[in-house]
């Protein structure tokens, strides 16, 4: 039996342990200088580290190196399953016995929260009046939970989720180890939906990896029953504009392909989240309001219904402001200097280079023309850099057929409100600034609504809308 690669890469020593750097300096200073706690509390979300650093304290106070063997002075609990009295006083008898080989016996006791009243009660006589010989370790997800008596007498460190460019290297450096062919787009979606925890983004990928070929973007989609990106997008674009009819169409097409409301909450939420926050300014009460509301939809009786009518009323509300008009601003243009009339029969060869110098800053800006090539690969480019701030053009360029004819980007589109959005000035003007980020080059933009090309963005869509493999129960999607 293959051994799964969040164990394989499990961190065996501080040096490996990764996103925790405050903890685990702490940790190793406070056993050089020999100033080791009888008790420890580690708090914090799922799959950070917790575990994994009880574990390495527990050896290096103890000055095992060996992370693979069975030590007898380690022992581990499960509050979960040893939750009673009867087990915590068990507990108790047992800590006055010696380390069978080490200098501690070191009680590693995961989810402590889960312990009765009466359990905490009698762990902590021994937490007050602890054998020289004997460490707890206590970890948890939900600290509120525990009582006072218990957190106050013991060293208690906050474990933190881990940021996305963390666990992006990290899962690229697994792949690299385990010959795993992946986009790098589709890393980042990993870690997105691992939300900061290490062993849920390691466990996605670990099954992605029996997928043939290239992993892709929509094979990790498709693999986690997310929506995809032009369904979203296709979403805000239907409140912006307070289509109630669409709306309400939207979302019984995504139901009846077996998208649940807490995934499209979920990522409704990420992209107003971008769109809004992170890359808008002057943000309305309105839109903050939808986002607490997106938040609450996986906890209500009947989410679907809940997230059709929440959508169907912020679309009848006309205050809500367009969420493209508040991202990314054209840039200003360099007024052109007044041209003085230089005598050049009497300069000295370095006033004439200035002169050349002020000429060259009145020439006319750069077109772009065939002689630059205009391939698939620029397309793609200039699709990355726009979804880096704006992932509502980025899903509407998505559905564009690009091609160029006579040096303006023609955008050929199955829908005449995709072709609408980006012939709005704000969003031309944004394309074309990123165009020239990336070629150097100024160039049109003319957005076409092409009726024939409708039928086959239909049956794309379609397509993808069917390609489902949801890996996960309702109980782990309201937890990712």
């Amino acid at each position: 039996m293959g051994q799964v690669l969040y164990n394989k890469y499990r961190s065996k020593n501080f040096a490996e342990v990764i996103g925790q750097d405050y903890i685990t300096s702490s940790l190793n200073n406070a056993i050089k200088n020999n100033k080791i706690a009888h008790a420890y509390l580690f708090t914090g979300p799922r799959g950070v580290g917790k575990t994994s650093v009880a574990r390495i304290l527990a050896r290096s106070v103890n000055g095992i190196n060996d992370s693979d063997s069975t030590q007898l002075d380690i022992i581990e609990i499960d509050a979960a399953s040893n939750r009673r009295i009867d087990e915590i006083r068990d507990l108790r008898d047992k800590v006055n016995v010696a380390p069978t080989n080490s200098k501690y016996k070191v009680y590693i006791i995961d989810e402590v929260h889960m312990l009765t009243k009466e359990a905490f009660n009698a762990l902590l006589k021994t937490l007050e009046e602890p054998p020289a010989h004997v460490i707890f370790i206590l970890a948890t997800t939900e600290s509120h939970k525990l009582p006072d008596t218990i957190v106050s007498r013991t060293q208690r460190y906050s474990f933190r989720p881990i940021d996305q460019n963390n666990l992006v290297k990290h899962l690229k450096l697994i792949s690299k180890s385990e010959k795993i062919e992946i986009d790098d787009n589709a890393l980042e979606l990993i870690a997105n939906h691992g939300s900061g925890s290490f062993r849920d983004s390691i466990s996605i990928l670990d099954q992605l990896r029996n997928r043939d070929g290239k992993i892709t973007v929509d094979i990790v989609n498709e693999s986690l029953g997310l929506p995809p990106m032009q369904a979203i997008s296709a979403l805000i674009i239907t409140l912006d504009e307070g289509s109630k009819g669409n709306i309400v169409n939207q979302l019984t097409e995504l139901f009846n392909n077996g998208y649940g409301s807490a995934l499209i909450s979920k990522q409704l939420l990420s992209q107003i989240r971008s769109d809004v926050l992170i890359n808008g300014d002057n943000v309305s009460f309105d839109y903050l309001s939808l986002m607490s509301d997106l938040i609450d939809v996986p906890s209500k009786y009947d989410p679907d219904a809940y997230l059709e009518v929440l959508l169907y009323k912020y679309c009848s509300n006309k205050n809500i402001p367009s969420i493209n008009a508040k991202i990314d601003k054209p840039p200003v243009m360099r007024s052109e200097k007044a041209i003085i009339p230089i005598d050049k029969k009497n300069k000295s060869p370095k006033d004439l280079d200035k002169v050349k110098q002020s000429e060259n800053i009145n020439e006319p800006k750069k077109t772009f023309t065939e002689n630059v090539e205009f391939d698939k690969l620029i397309w793609k480019d200039l699709l990355n850099i726009v979804k880096k701030t704006n992932n509502t053009l980025y899903g509407l360029l998505m559905m564009a057929r690009p091609k160029m004819i006579n040096g303006t980007l023609n955008l050929d589109f199955g829908h005449i409100f995709y072709q609408k959005k980006i012939n709005d000035i704000k969003n031309k003007d944004i394309v074309t600034m990123k165009f020239k980020e990336l070629t150097g080059h100024d160039i049109d933009i003319s957005a076409n609504y092409v009726p024939e090309l409708k039928t086959a963005d239909t049956e794309k869509e379609n397509k993808d809308l069917n390609n489902i493999s949801n890996i996960f129960d309702g109980a782990e999607v309201l937890q990712s």
